[in-house]
């Protein structure tokens, strides 16, 4: 890569999770470190478009925001002369032909599968296409580490395939921490906040789906680079379970933190115009799932949620019975 070479003390750390299961308050509390930065979702395009109202976390519009001028400065350093803001083309679901997409960021369930896949796809350019997108998703990691002077950078995008194809194709051994919410707390928080008219079912399965494939891609990586993290847990006990993260990441648990607010800059849905005060655990679900809802919520999430929530699961099954 042209430019400055890069700390080889710098980590790349991917933070995987389905929507609404809290990736955007655990990036701001983890960007709290001093030797942590993120910006959040590295390969999201839903800036495209709409650059004239974008705003960043920090409540300026993105185009006036004086941190994004910057890193567009400092991406040149690592390689990336054109950094679009509304599109970083970091992602691996636009790598190659548009034809191919669909095919190529689809889960497949199998791992053998998916890596029949992206051989048979491999003479059609989609390879160098996605090694591109890696070498651009880590020049942009290098570019925000070089702002914050930090040393971990957190990339908490929304690709399911994202951990393999990081795995495979940056020029880093990546991390991976798993973050997971009850599947009927995010369901709650789909049909509220997304204002979905999708069947519960789905955005059950929906669920099941995403984590069966994170959790299939972190069983590819060794015990050292992988961490799950469940919402319920860190919002309990937050200090316990960031200094658990901290301690993976590589970084001193014991450093002081800084404030969370206005000097964080952050992308993603509009979770980020909020910065977290006191972290409360959400389990509105609890009153606004039926008894019935939750029952049809579990039944089309299972196997995944017994093997991620074994209690609630066991205890779900002995209140329904009862």
């Amino acid at each position: 890569m042209d430019g400055e070479p890069s700390t080889p003390e710098r980590r790349y750390i991917f933070l995987a999770s389905s929507p609404y299961s809290g990736s955007t308050l655990l990036s701001f509390l983890l960007a709290a470190h001093p030797q942590v930065a993120t910006i959040s979702d590295v390969s999201g395009t839903r800036r495209v478009g709409h650059m004239d109202t974008f705003r960043c976390s920090c409540g300026e519009l993105m185009s006036a925001c004086p941190f994004w001028a910057r890193l567009r400065e400092r991406a040149t350093v690592h390689g990336i002369p054109d950094l679009d803001l509304a599109d970083f083309r970091a992602g691996f679901d636009t790598a190659g032909r548009a034809s191919l997409h669909r095919i190529q960021a689809r889960s497949l369930r199998w791992p053998a599968l998916e890596r029949a896949r992206d051989s048979a796809l491999a003479p059609l350019g989609v390879r160098e296409a996605m090694r591109q997108a890696a070498t651009r998703s880590w020049a942009l990691a290098n570019a925000v580490l070089d702002i914050a002077a930090a040393d971990a950078f957190v990339d908490a995008s929304k690709e399911r395939l994202r951990i393999r194809y990081l795995e495979r194709y940056l020029p880093v051994r990546p991390r991976a921490i798993h973050l997971v919410r009850d599947v009927r707390g995010v369901v709650e928080s789909t049909v509220r906040r997304a204002k979905r008219s999708d069947p519960v079912e789905r955005i059950a399965r929906n669920w099941a789906r995403t984590n069966q494939s994170i959790g299939q891609q972190l069983d590819e990586l060794p015990a050292d680079r992988r961490l799950r993290i469940r919402y319920e847990d860190l919002c309990r006990d937050v200090s316990g379970t960031l200094a658990r993260a901290f301690d993976f990441i590589g970084v001193d648990p014991s450093a002081e933190l800084n404030p969370i607010g206005r000097d964080q800059h952050m992308l993603g849905n509009q979770m980020r115009l909020t910065a977290p005060g006191d972290v409360q655990l959400d389990e509105r679900w609890r009153e606004a799932l039926a008894p019935d809802v939750r029952g049809a919520v579990l039944h089309a999430a299972r196997p995944v949620f017994e093997a991620l929530y074994p209690e609630e699961a066991a205890a779900a099954g002995s209140s329904s019975r009862a």
